[in-house]
């Protein structure tokens, strides 16, 4: 195993098992920020030529300056991140990872059904959003952070999650 795959698996070690990560309300998302970048290191996408990595924010963001801050100056596989917040469903195929808010889980299936087959990882933390084809939901259980994998919605969409992503996962659907 590289020193890079290790030191990653080493952050996630710590991000899923520290005292520290316990959610509550004023740093629930800025754990769930840390949650996303992992998310997208863990997560393989067909080759593409662009030189930016776009996360983007569907809906109103609960983030805030949290994720700007924890993202900067960070890399997704040497391609530099950009965060993009839109509440335009026709501008999410441009992206390679989409939070898809609370305020737009009414929106979902058309959400999902925009980015079918798309390369797009689509991320949520809504209660049955992996069931309506999120590929990782996230949720707090016991004050931690924790998410289910929807493995089959990512695959339709070309993108390959890794072991080690998945270890951390509280429930895979194949």
């Amino acid at each position: 195993m590289s020193t890079a795959k290790l030191c990653m698996l080493l952050c996630w070690a710590i991000i899923i098992h520290s005292p520290y990560v316990l959610a509550g309300e004023s740093d629930e998302y800025t754990l769930k920020a840390a949650f996303l970048y992992n998310f997208a290191a863990y997560t393989t996408w067909p080759d593409s030529h662009i030189d930016t990595f776009n996360l983007c924010i569907y809906g109103s963001d609960p983030f805030g300056s949290d994720l700007d801050f924890l993202l900067k100056k960070k890399k997704i596989n040497e391609r530099t991140i950009t965060i993009r917040r839109t509440s335009n469903i026709d501008h999410l195929d441009q992206c390679q990872l989409v939070f898809i808010s609370n305020s737009a889980t009414n929106h979902l299936t058309k959400i999902i059904g925009a980015l079918e087959d798309k390369p797009v990882l689509t991320v949520a933390d809504s209660p049955g959003a992996n069931q309506l084809g999120v590929a990782l939901n996230m949720a707090i259980r016991e004050d931690k952070v924790t998410f289910i994998a929807n493995l089959n919605r990512a695959r339709k969409a070309g993108l390959s999650l890794s072991a080690q992503l998945l270890r951390f996962a509280t429930e895979v659907h194949q």
